[in-house]
């Protein structure tokens, strides 16, 4: 009796670690910070978002609420972007213009609030607990 308990009890561990158990994990860039400039000057933002884990699955939504500080830290702008889709074992580039905004002014972006998130055709309420932020435009970048 003790070792069927035993073995139930080796089969349900074994089940949570498997790779169908796990969590999927969203690394999320901020690559690049490019000044625009013609009729409507600004700041082009580059995101990359990596979905090429191997148990990767689908991304249909990502849409994030970003608060944008300036460079002495005083809220400078706010804006929803919509990151997805992205493929399975897929890795896309995104980006955005933040329209009269240098991109010498901007000292942080947050992503304050994910709005909306679909991961295999379900809506993820967690979220923002993937989101693996990084940055390599010379500013800070996360949640």
């Amino acid at each position: 009796m003790a070792s069927s308990k035993l073995a139930i009890i080796a089969l349900t561990l074994l089940a949570l670690s498997s790779p169908a158990g796990a969590e999927t994990v969203l690394p999320l860039e901020l690559n690049r910070l490019e000044p625009v400039t013609g009729a409507t000057e600004g700041c082009r933002i580059w995101m990359v978002l990596a979905n090429d884990a191997p148990e990767a699955t689908a991304i249909a939504s990502l849409r994030l609420d970003l608060v944008v500080f300036g460079a002495e830290g005083q809220i400078a702008r706010r804006a929803a972007v919509e990151l997805a889709p992205v493929g399975a074992g897929r890795t896309a580039v995104r980006l955005f213009d933040l329209a009269g905004l240098a991109c010498d002014r901007i000292g942080r972006l947050l992503v304050n609030e994910v709005l909306s998130c679909r991961i295999g055709g379900t809506e993820v309420g967690h979220c923002a607990d993937l989101i693996r932020p990084s940055s390599r435009a010379g500013i800070r970048f996360g949640l």
